[in-house]
């Protein structure tokens, strides 16, 4: 028994290289057996999957398989495979991860956040909206990592005061309970008359020492939504907005506690202990309901718009305007219902039923009045501290709007007897959303960081070019440049499919699930993906996925659109566990929230994100790309009437 415990030890203490032979001898007899390309494929496809799933290597790592295995195996030459690692999609992604970097480097990002939570009112209904709301629109133009990573501090800094200021009221009520007590005895009357329940509908805040945040330049994300995952220098810089290097906050002795904060959790009472539960995981989800609002916010999104146009080319219409209009409702509602999931499960449980009395559900005591008056007093003196709007500032804050605007404005096919600009070139249908981002880029590369040196702007500092808004050494430290990479490998995998005949006998064997009604068979799928990405990447399963659905949509003559706009929705519903993406190991990794809170809360999450994409599909998506007509734009004769 001893032994086989040892050998048991020995194989999970080598796991990865275990599962790195024995994934691909377990599929082997597809190249031993049959041996034709189409086999051969198909092994390319399962070794792949399961290095993903079990991130044997790193997932970027894996993507470089098809350019060895590929010519190698005589499926696809080496110069075809490499075409598809830098095609219109990568530079789309690129593109926007370098505005994101500038928007972070100058710290606008931090501006907005702090300002928004100043204007919604510090109620926990409120406080808790207004981060969700700051949390999800940052999140649909950075990375969901950054977003987290930033969002997190500011959170536990307002509830840490507040803990503050709780203590000092219970100490002082306890002076005086006690002076009450000297004063006529009746010591045990008196102390129940101060006593105070726990279930008061008071604000609990906790506040992480400097060693635990020192944490989360240890803790390995796992590189499961790698669409927005930046190193972790970058992360910690981006966190705790440090003066010093990434590596200075690392590094950072055990017990350094220099903020003063230091709280124990663990002997706050249940009513605080869920409300700070509540305050963490609404970050969280907000930045991954957010990030499936625009076409560039996640990376499985990118994958769709990527497998769309490969296979279908620009007929479907998908596009940055089209996506943005049709996904951006179901984002909102998303967000606001999750938001009243989070204030019943962890804030007040009354919240859904009916108030017996109004006036008491809105009006606040005067010791609320004065945490609230506390809670503004942390958020004004850290939006203080970023001073006046600065001259970089404001030019990343006009590029990024302008950057919106030729995204929106570019094709306004949804619209009737409307065109978009690139109506005003020669060939308009070579200017993609990847031309309007690699402009707002090359911009923040030549444009000055202060007002320029020049004539009448002379001063006197020395003549010369000014910095620019964005430089390529911190593009080359803040950009995820594995996302690249992994988004080249899944485009890189399709193509083999689509060369090899592999996705024609896909299509052949779907055939069978011909007779399920469509809007049943989407919802299956839907639930599966939405299990699968819990442990696996975001983007790696849109990747595995989005192709075979297409082939399967084809087969059973149902408009591919249909099946692969809920499907990429779905690889980014992942609440219920710490892995399933970095901003769920972020707020996992503070200690507040356990793994059983968050598969509670996140299983209901889970659930809203599945109706919203599944209503979404079934209403807006018709008149935006008429998903229940089977379009001539798709390889089927045979289904199109």
């Amino acid at each position: 028994m001893g032994t086989c415990k040892n050998i048991i030890k020995v194989l999970w203490a080598f796991r990865s290289t275990v599962l790195l032979v024995a994934i691909p001898l377990l599929a082997s007899p597809l190249l031993i057996v049959v041996g034709d390309n189409v086999a051969k494929c198909g092994w390319v496809v399962i070794v792949m999957a399961g290095y993903w799933t079990c991130e044997v290597v790193p997932l970027a790592v894996t993507a470089f398989l098809p350019v060895l295995l590929f010519p190698l195996l005589g499926i696809q030459d080496s110069d075809d495979v490499c075409r598809n690692y830098l095609k219109d999609t990568n530079f789309l992604a690129m593109g926007g991860l370098m505005v994101a970097v500038a928007v972070q480097h100058w710290n606008l990002h931090r501006r907005i956040a702090l300002g928004v939570l100043l204007l919604v009112g510090t109620q926990p209904r409120r406080l808790m909206l207004g981060f969700m709301s700051v949390t999800a629109f940052l999140s649909m133009w950075i990375s969901n990592t950054a977003t987290t990573a930033m969002m997190v501090p500011i959170v536990h800094s307002v509830l840490a005061q507040m803990v503050k200021a709780d203590q000092k009221e219970d100490d002082t009520k306890k002076n005086i309970d006690a002076a009450s007590v000297r004063c006529d005895g009746s010591e045990l009357l008196e102390m129940e008359k101060g006593t105070q329940t726990p279930g008061d509908d008071t604000m609990l805040h906790y506040a992480t020492t400097s060693d635990e945040m020192a944490n989360i330049g240890c803790l390995r994300f796992r590189e499961t939504d790698l669409d927005k995952h930046q190193d972790e220098k970058a992360i910690l810089e981006e966190a705790y907005n440090t003066t010093g290097s990434p590596d200075d906050v690392a590094s950072k002795p055990q017990g350094d506690n220099e903020t003063g904060n230091e709280i124990d959790f663990a002997s706050l009472p249940p009513a605080e202990n869920r409300m700070c539960k509540g305050m963490m995981l609404c970050v969280s989800s907000a930045a991954s309901f957010g990030g499936t609002a625009t076409l560039t916010g996640t990376g499985t999104n990118l994958v769709l718009n990527e497998v769309v146009h490969d296979l279908y080319g620009d007929a479907p219409g998908i596009n940055f305007a089209a996506w943005i209009v049709f996904a951006l409702p179901a984002m909102v509602l998303s967000v606001f219902f999750a938001w009243l999931w989070l204030q019943f499960f962890f804030v007040d449980r009354s919240l859904l039923g009916c108030c017996r009395e109004f006036g008491a559900c809105c009006s606040c005591s005067e010791q609320d009045k004065s945490k609230g008056a506390k809670i503004r007093e942390v958020i004004k003196r850290q939006y203080d501290a970023l001073g006046t709007m600065s001259w970089a500032e404001v030019w990343v804050l006009l590029h990024f709007i302008a950057l919106a605007l030729l995204w929106f404005t570019k094709d306004l096919a949804f619209i009737p007897d409307a065109t978009g600009w690139a109506g005003l070139f020669p060939v308009s249908k070579f200017v993609t959303d990847a031309t309007a981002v690699i402009y707002i880029c090359f911009s923040l590369f030549v444009f000055p960081s202060k007002l320029p040196n020049i004539f009448c702007w002379r001063d006197n500092t020395k003549l010369g070019p000014r910095t620019p808004l964005l430089t390529w050494s911190a593009v080359q430290k803040k950009l995820p440049w594995n996302v690249v990479l992994l988004l080249g490998g899944g485009f890189a995998l399709a193509d083999g499919c689509k060369v090899s005949g592999l996705s024609q006998w896909l299509a052949d064997q779907f055939r069978v699930l011909q007779g399920i009604p469509a809007p049943v068979l989407v919802l299956i799928i839907t639930i599966i993906i939405c299990l699968f990405t819990e442990v696996t990447s975001n983007v790696a399963t849109a990747t595995i996925f989005l192709p075979v659905l297409a082939t399967l949509a084809e087969s059973i003559c149902v408009n591919p659109l249909y099946i692969m706009i809920p499907a990429a929705l779905a690889c980014s519903y992942a609440f219920m566990l710490p892995v399933a993406t970095p901003p769920n190991a972020i707020v996992f990794s503070y200690g507040t929230v356990t793994v059983s809170d968050m598969a509670k809360a996140g299983v209901v999450m889970n659930i809203i994100g599945l109706i919203m994409a599944n209503a979404l599909i079934n209403s807006l998506a018709i008149p935006m790309f008429d998903v229940f007509s089977y379009p001539s734009w798709a390889d089927n004769s045979t289904c199109v009437a």
